[in-house]
């Protein structure tokens, strides 16, 4: 089955889809963040954003591929 036929047919499954937050879920983040900091404290935080930010670029990355992935797989079976 062609990638078109699978997007036709609903049967096309992405990798991990890529995060556009509402601004009501971004406000949510904010407050998770805060607790955090008021709960363990702005050093615990400082200790992990590193990885945090590591995880978050692999995850964009990811999608990105999947992204470019997809935009040529769809090109070819137009040729």
């Amino acid at each position: 089955m062609t990638i078109l036929e699978k997007i036709y047919n609903d049967d096309y499954e992405p990798g991990t889809a890529s995060e556009k937050l509402p601004f009501s879920l971004r406000l949510k983040r904010r407050a998770f963040w805060d607790e955090i900091e008021e709960g363990m404290g702005e050093d615990f935080i400082e200790r992990h954003w590193d990885g945090l930010c590591k995880i978050e670029h692999f995850r964009d990355y990811a999608n990105f591929r999947e992204g470019v992935r997809l935009g040529i797989s769809l090109m070819m079976e137009l040729m």
